[in-house]
């Protein structure tokens, strides 16, 4: 019959305890401080960016068209507008050129396609582009119009020829086509401002 005093405690090792060959490795490993670091470091990075590009993968999706909704689901736009405070932003793709939309690390007539702004995939002086349109920017709309112009919304991620990439909003100034016999000139102050 075993006595209550013989019964190891968990606290305390038997006299002959050694421990087991994974826990000898995982004793045997010190790692520097500056791998600590380097360690901490990359998985707060990793915390960090994981939900962001998650935030980002779920807006290009609700913005990609889907064969059984109606195609045009990204090409909506707010007709008519009174902006109170629209301040305008010089075009930089190409170029230069007239302030006519707002925001964006890209505004211009490069991307527009069909009115709109282009979608996919394009090249053009050895860099390379992928564009998808926005439903979610500008109330559920994917454009506005302004001075004749529509300002239609993308995410563009561009792949220069050196290597890097940069990803971020870009929008469209695309020249509206004549209505109903009226020059584009004819339909300034038409249109929304990107609220």
């Amino acid at each position: 019959m075993t006595h209550l005093d013989e019964i190891p405690m968990t606290s305390a090792p038997p006299a002959q305890a050694v421990p087991s060959a994974v826990v000898a490795r995982i004793r045997a490993i010190r790692p520097s401080r500056r791998t600590v670091l380097r360690g901490l470091v990359i998985g707060a990075a990793a915390a960090a960016l994981v939900p962001l590009d998650w935030y980002l993968s779920r807006r290009e999706a609700a913005a990609q068209d889907d064969e059984d909704e109606d195609e045009d689901d990204d090409r909506s736009e707010h007709l008519t507008c009174t902006p109170s405070s629209y301040d305008e932003e010089s075009n930089n793709w190409p170029d230069d050129g007239a302030a006519l939309c707002y925001g964006g690390w890209r505004r211009g007539s490069y991307p527009c396609s069909g009115g709109f702004h282009r979608e996919g995939e394009y090249e053009s002086q050895g860099d390379y582009y992928e564009s998808t349109r926005l439903t979610t920017s500008c109330d559920g709309k994917n454009a506005w119009r302004w001075r004749g112009y529509r300002c239609s919304d993308a995410v563009t991620e561009v792949y220069y020829d050196d290597g890097d990439s940069y990803r971020g909003l870009t929008i469209a100034a695309c020249e509206l086509p004549d209505t109903e016999g009226e020059p584009a000139a004819a339909l300034v102050g038409t249109g929304s401002s990107p609220s």
